[in-house]
């Protein structure tokens, strides 16, 4: 069993020092791209907006719980300062929204305008705020959402275009972080116009994304939310359907609708179809991509499906007191220690194959957003622990 002193050891004396280490950019700003599998910085990639604010609200987060750093390091409140600041600097178009990813020093690589960008932007910014108390984070919240309303909204068919090219297909990805996002503003300010945004979301999750035929999550659309032709229309991703499990009972939670029905579905189709369950090495982990009818397109296994499979066993566990969720939890949490995070010293192995070894040569910073969750609500509900400190 991996107890709550393996999972706070690593969290607080290997992970969090490495990233706020290796993984800050403290010569030219904002958090670095990716690391090495041993620990060092990969300086001459260009830094994505959602490597910026993932890392934002890592940070943000272990500030809350109470994380402090080996002595000489940065607290967890200035590392998210530095990420705050550099990201509001250096990726705001002149016309407006985030863009998709600049250079070291911050000069735009990727004047690329997405909605998914921009959600993990207000994301960030909630997490920030509720660390920090700084009001500006919340008018960039606010200007962002503003924006992401009036250049990339649909009036017509709901919901926001991919980009200002309306490029298709259309994802659910970005509506579900945008959600997320803007229940992280609920939970920071108690205020009912959060929520009933978030209440929009869940209509379009109803209504568009969710298939009751397959009890299955869809992925591409054509720009009227039926899904798109072809193969594309028919995948699916199970670490999304766990994600929005996660979700969805955090909706029902902050006051949503019923959200049973959907997310027993989801959660049922991820374990059933979207799982390896032949015996070897990476049985039990979740499968990148499938199809609808749960033929499986990718043998290989990402280290965020993993954790976000974590996460939907936890709230399967606080909601429903489920005890087979509860060994389900057990053994991804063997996998994902054993298999991702055996590279040591806070660092991991991001994509395994069918026989369980790893291929990724480079720990990309994104995956960190990931791990900090499921592991800091794996302490919360099953350990009964609120704090890192």
């Amino acid at each position: 069993m991996i107890d709550a002193a393996h999972i706070r050891d690593w969290l607080c004396r290997q992970a969090l020092p490495l990233w706020s280490h290796a993984g800050l950019d403290s010569d030219a700003g904002g958090f670095v791209e990716k690391l090495t599998l041993d620990g060092r910085p990969v300086l001459d990639t260009p830094k994505r907006l959602r490597v910026q604010a993932r890392q934002v609200y890592v940070y943000s987060h272990a500030h809350l719980l109470g994380w402090t750093p080996p002595e000489g390091g940065p607290t967890a409140l200035d590392c998210a300062r530095h990420g705050f600041d550099f990201l509001t600097r250096q990726y705001w178009r002149e016309d407006g929204g985030f863009i998709f990813a600049a250079e070291r020093n911050g000069a735009h690589a990727d004047t690329r305008i997405e909605s998914y960008e921009q959600a993990f932007a207000i994301f960030a910014f909630a997490w920030y705020f509720r660390a920090s108390g700084d009001e500006a984070a919340a008018e960039w919240a606010e200007r962002t959402l503003s924006y992401l309303d009036d250049a990339l909204g649909d009036l017509d068919h709901g919901g926001y275009h991919e980009n200002l090219a309306r490029d298709l297909p259309r994802r659910q990805n970005p509506h579900m972080h945008l959600l997320e996002a803007l229940l992280a503003w609920y939970d920071a300010t108690g205020e009912g116009i959060w929520l009933r945004r978030a209440d929009d979301l869940f209509g379009l999750f109803r209504a568009r994304f969710f298939q009751p035929d397959h009890g299955a999550l869809g992925e591409f659309f054509e720009a009227d939310w039926s899904p798109a032709p072809g193969t594309m229309g028919k995948t699916v991703e199970p670490g999304h359907h766990h994600e929005w499990v996660w979700l969805l009972h955090q909706y029902a939670r902050a006051g949503g609708a019923d959200v049973e029905l959907e997310a027993e579905a989801l959660y049922r189709f991820a374990e059933t179809h979207g799982t390896d369950h032949e015996p070897g090495p990476a049985s039990g982990l979740a499968f990148d991509s499938v199809l609808r009818h749960g033929t499986s397109l990718d043998e290989n296994k990402r280290l965020w499906v993993q954790a976000e499979a974590i996460k939907a066993q936890v709230a399967r566990m606080e909601f429903h007191g489920d005890a087979q969720a509860a060994a389900r939890l057990e053994e991804l949490l063997d996998r994902l220690f054993t298999l991702y995070l055996a590279v040591g010293h806070g660092n991991w192995q991001d994509h395994l194959d069918k026989d369980g070894q790893g291929f990724a040569e480079t720990a990309p910073a994104s995956s960190f957003y990931h791990l900090f969750l499921a592991l800091t609500e794996v302490l919360r509900v099953r350990d009964g622990m609120t704090s890192l400190g």
